[in-house]
């Protein structure tokens, strides 16, 4: 029974690591999410430029699983095209390898213990400070000392599996000791594939690595073909992950498998013949084994993302040539344009993101309304499959943006991005109901034409002048929400002011056109009705405006 209690202990260091890992990136997500949100904007086709990023992104979440999954939502939507994703994923590879150095830290004397005592200093900072900024911190050094507290855990439950009642021979003992034996490499490259795969994670199986060479369980020799394993299994979540995307997606996926499949084949031969020599060289490095399996693995992704990257276009062409173009698929007017499940693995990037897919809802609302106008203002347009059309994605939209907001509500958020998309339910359905308005103008355009009317010239002067106040003012209101543009909101205001007084203005002068017997009282219920309509469309627009006040200081 001691051994199965020491197995159960030392898979709860395992999980104490893990979820140390998972708290340590998502609070330092929280810190730097507005700061990712940037670089990843501003990523062009400089393939350097492109690394660093992901150099950086995935240092920050600490998981190039979880930034390769997102490239794959972005390429997917069409925010990335596949070789800016490329030079990122590239990055990714060499960012992951941070976890594995942190790790190697618990080697050194006392490190442990005072990250330990950190991390309950960041707990407590976490409980008792209110400050939004000190408690993301504080869980960041948090998560770094359930990290260690793991680690030890692993360690020392380890060390009594293998020498349990001081023998080492006892069955767990002699499992373990499997990856000390010299072993034939492709074995240990197919073992490092398949845990990988399991795991979901490189960075969680080189950590493991670090800490059970350190104690003598695995040998430097075997965990090298083990690290380049880890390399190609980590892809099997953005292969998973790619299933139903579109071909481009698919080939992002195809692309990182490639790259890491590659660059396992270009080390294999070199360190399985000089085996011996790679040893020395990283012993000389460092005392510690677990120190030289974390060197290894940065030297290893750096030297093969250094090897090709000139070589990027020639992958991508491979990846085109692997995964035909398929030419039934077609725009789908109904899908998410800026939106990707995918993108809730990093929720500060699909905070930023629901904005833009609800702005471009926005300017459908926009178009209808114009569209609704024009069939009021000349009976021989004829807009009413494009209103139908737009509208029908509007009201999908609608109802898939929510749903989105709602998974995204579920996670892990900071304060101001908690505040924005509690502000973007209410700014969804200003919005859709600004699109039911351009309905009703539509049918009051229809009413208008099956009666052969048509209004007087006046009137239909007083609209056009409605009408550019109202697109000057969503114009003002979208500038002011995607900027979180504070001093635009009194222009704003004296916009919808505008559009209230000449509502009214507009309504006596109608009447006194009726009074005079200049319009007939079926066309002046119809302006009337377009005039309130309008009116009402400007303080929708002005609610979505001012929604930013919320969560902007």
């Amino acid at each position: 029974m001691e051994m199965v209690w020491n197995i159960f202990f030392m898979f709860g260091g395992v999980a104490a690591m893990m979820l140390g890992m998972k708290i340590m990136g998502g609070a330092l997500e929280k810190v730097a999410g507005g700061g990712m949100k940037k670089m990843l904007g501003k990523v062009t086709s400089n393939r350097f430029a492109g690394v660093g990023v992901g150099i950086a992104v995935t240092s920050v979440i600490q998981s190039s699983t979880a930034t390769t999954v997102m490239l794959v939502g972005f390429v997917n939507i069409g925010l990335m095209t596949l070789g800016q994703a490329t030079n990122v994923i590239m990055g990714a590879n060499i960012g992951t390898t941070v976890t594995a150095h942190i790790v190697s830290l618990s080697e050194v004397a006392d490190v442990g213990a005072i990250a330990a005592m950190i991390g309950c200093g960041g707990v407590l900072t976490a409980m008792l400070v209110k400050n939004e900024k000190a408690i993301n911190i504080g869980n960041v050094l948090g998560g770094l000392g359930l990290l260690f507290v793991g680690l030890e855990f692993i360690s020392t439950y380890a060390k009594e599996i293998m020498f349990i009642n001081g023998d080492k021979n006892n069955p767990a003992g002699w499992a373990m000791a499997i990856f000390q034996g010299d072993h034939f490499p492709l074995l240990l490259v197919l073992i490092g594939i398949v845990i990988t795969a399991l795991v979901h994670s490189s960075s969680t199986i080189t950590s493991l690595m670090v800490v059970l060479a350190g104690i003598g369980v695995l040998s430097f020799d075997n965990a090298l073909f083990l690290a380049l394993g880890s390399n190609i299994g980590t892809c099997i979540t953005s292969i998973m992950s790619s299933a139903g995307t579109n071909v481009n997606a698919k080939r992002t996926a195809l692309v990182h498998l490639m790259f890491n499949l590659f660059g396992c084949l270009l080390f294999l031969a070199p360190i399985w013949i000089w085996k011996e020599e790679v040893t020395w060289l990283f012993a000389s490095m460092a005392d510690n084994v677990g120190q030289q399996i974390a060197i290894f693995h940065t030297l290893f992704n750096v030297c093969a993302t250094a090897l090709l990257i000139p070589f990027t276009k020639y992958i991508v062409k491979l990846a085109c040539l692997l995964i035909k173009d398929n030419k039934e698929e077609t725009e789908d007017k109904y899908k998410f344009a800026y939106l990707d499940t995918r993108m809730l693995e990093t929720p500060a990037i699909a905070a930023s993101n629901v904005k833009r897919e609800i702005i471009r809802m926005s300017n459908l609302s926009k178009d209808n309304i114009n569209y609704s106008l024009e069939m009021l203002l000349n009976t021989s347009a004829d807009n009413t499959a494009k209103i139908r059309e737009n509208e029908d994605v509007i009201n999908h939209l609608n109802k898939n943006i929510v749903g989105f907001l709602t998974r995204l509500m579920g996670k892990d958020l900071n304060e101001q991005d908690d505040k924005k998309i509690g502000s973007y339910y209410h700014v969804v359905s200003d919005i859709e109901r600004v699109g039911d308005y351009a309905e009703n103008i539509m049918e009051y355009s229809q009413r208008l034409k099956a009666e052969e009317s048509e209004m007087s010239d006046d009137a239909k002067k007083e609209l056009t002048d409605l009408k550019e106040r109202f697109n000057r003012l969503h114009d003002k209101t979208i500038l002011a929400f995607d900027n979180r543009d504070l001093s635009v909101l009194p222009e704003v205001a004296d916009i919808e002011e505008t559009i209230d007084e000449l509502s009214v203005e507009l309504e006596t002068r109608h009447i006194d056109r009726l009074r005079k017997g200049l319009c007939t009282a079926q066309i002046g219920s119809i302006f009337l009705q377009t005039v309130s309509n309008l009116e009402r469309v400007s303080d929708h627009m002005t609610n979505v405006a001012f929604s930013i006040k919320q969560y902007t200081k």
